[in-house]
């Protein structure tokens, strides 16, 4: 006797109801595990190694629940897992993140599919900046090519706050992301797959081509939806064992950039790259300076070897007084000027910087004196009446600023000299010793910054009037009043750097930024 002919194909069975081992080929999902399965792995990326719990989800095909009537060689129909005619088996979509299934019935009404989210095993990390840049999530380090299963689709976003996500673009050429507001093209080539264009997108967008609803509350979806960038002002970082505050740009994520001269905001301020905050600008919150200009008029600086800058406001009126040397030195102290009144908001902003300007050749002029209230323009306007002539004497004109700096010292601003030259003459060290040393003596050291007009082969005084000045700068006591940040090392310069001079010691607020950098599949 066969006792194994039932194992057969088309085998009859005779006495009894039979289930075969075949699995449901019902449509669908018989059963997803609602508890995920939980591993320790191990990280390994391009910063740190570190352990963690890594989340998966089981999708079964279950066994059919059909039985073989006797006398039968198959059931009929298809086989089932459920003898109910209302059994349930679940969408096949999965996140192509993590890799959980929809949760919801096979042909759901809805237009998104639902899911509990888990590790993010399917995606790497990009992240805009060179290869080593890293994006700190957590307390940990990520790499562009970073593989992304630490992260967790229904947290990532949460943990990282106000951010982007990236994706590979969509566009035909990237001319065409321009004008979308949900869309901003990334023009460099960034890891993983370096050779294929990417974009940023919202979070929104996101999760719309994800075509699973989103996981995070209303509260946050508004907050993801607004400006990464934030105010540069230093009341926002960690201080004192406290958590960073930071305060964000009130705009829309991929917003146009505003016009900080002419942008009427209430309280807050626009930033210099565009950005509206609604805190106070940390530049006129910051340290306050006399800052006193002294500018070489000498015959040598009516050489054409040098010109005002192009294409300002007040290029046509300097060319006409003075295309030479001295117009450089006068279109460099414009765009100072300006720069400064762009920092503090435009013409609606004191200034709290008091503003000297004296002017050498062999004699000296006080063009300005402790000047609170003038305009860039007005401020043009008191030095363009002089004109390049006459020998140089550094001497008398840093004997003057020391007594300019003096006879108007006072303990809310710290002294800065600008010293404006093509470099032609000599001085003695002992005469730049005294001038430092007396602003040491009244409680703060002198920030001393000499700007060559001239070649540079000509420029020996200056790089030693500003070495002198900065050594005597390091070694003196830290004022108690001011910020660390506050303190500018004294420096020389080229002409053309006079507006990155500007920025740097006058601390033009602009915006800072995060790395930016998400997961992407």
């Amino acid at each position: 006797t066969d006792h194994l002919h039932g194992l057969e194909d088309g085998a009859i069975h005779l006495w009894r109801n039979i289930r075969v081992p075949c699995k449901c080929t019902a449509e669908g999902i018989c059963e997803i595990e609602t508890a995920p399965q939980s591993i320790e792995a191990t990280f390994t990326g391009r910063h740190e190694t570190f352990q963690y719990t890594k989340y998966s989800q089981v999708a079964k095909r279950l066994r059919c629940a059909k039985s073989i009537p006797p006398g039968q060689v198959a059931h009929r129909g298809r086989h089932n897992h459920s003898l109910d005619q209302r059994v349930v088996h679940f969408c096949r979509a999965k996140c192509d993140h993590c890799g959980y299934y929809c949760t919801l019935p096979l042909g759901h009404p809805q237009q998104e599919h639902e899911t509990r989210h888990g590790s993010m095993s399917s995606s790497r990390w990009a992240v805009d900046g060179p290869d080593d840049t890293g994006l700190e999530v957590e307390g940990r380090r990520f790499s562009s090519n970073d593989e992304g299963a630490p992260m967790m689709c229904n947290l990532i976003c949460q943990a990282v706050g106000r951010h982007i996500h990236i994706d590979y673009c969509r566009a035909s050429d990237a001319a065409a992301c321009t004008g979308n507001n949900e869309v901003q093209h990334i023009s460099k080539r960034i890891l993983p797959n370096p050779e294929r264009a990417k974009d940023y997108m919202t979070h929104n967008l996101f999760w719309r081509r994800a075509g699973f609803k989103d996981p995070y509350s209303r509260e946050e979806q508004a907050n993801f939806a607004k400006c990464d960038s934030m105010c540069s002002g230093p009341e926002h970082t960690a201080a004192a064992g406290n958590a960073a505050q930071p305060s964000y740009c009130s705009l829309p994520l991929f917003h146009p950039r505003m016009d900080p001269n002419n942008a009427q905001v209430g309280l807050g301020y626009v930033s210099n790259d565009g950005h509206l905050f609604s805190c106070r600008n940390p530049v006129i919150m910051q340290q306050a300076f006399h800052v006193i200009f002294v500018a070489d008029r000498s015959g040598s600086m009516a050489s054409g070897d040098r010109h005002p800058l192009p294409n300002t406001p007040a290029s046509d009126r300097i060319v006409r007084r003075s295309n030479n040397r001295f117009g450089a030195v006068l279109s460099s102290l414009y765009s100072f000027w300006s720069a400064r009144a762009v920092a503090v908001g435009g013409q609606q902003a004191a200034r709290r910087d008091s503003y000297s300007v004296i002017l050498f050749d062999h004699s000296i002029v006080n063009a300005l004196v402790h000047d609170f209230v003038s305009s860039p323009d007005q401020l043009l306007d008191a030095v363009l009446r002089y004109d390049a002539d006459g020998g140089t004497n550094f001497t008398a004109a840093i004997q003057r600023a020391q007594s300019v700096m003096e006879q108007h010292w006072s303990t809310e601003r710290s002294p800065v000299i600008i010293f404006l030259s093509d470099g032609e003459c000599h001085i003695a060290d002992q005469t730049v010793q005294d001038l430092c040393r007396s602003a040491v003596r009244l409680g703060k050291a002198l920030s001393f910054h000499a700007v060559s007009f001239g070649p540079d082969r000509a420029s020996t005084s200056l790089r030693r009037m500003t070495q002198i000045a900065l050594d005597i700068q390091n070694n003196a006591p830290r004022d108690p009043l001011a910020p660390p940040a506050a303190t500018v090392a004294s420096s020389y310069t080229q002409a053309l750097d006079t507006v990155q001079l500007a920025e740097t010691f006058l601390g033009i607020a602009e915006s800072l930024r995060k790395p930016r950098g998400s997961l992407i599949h």
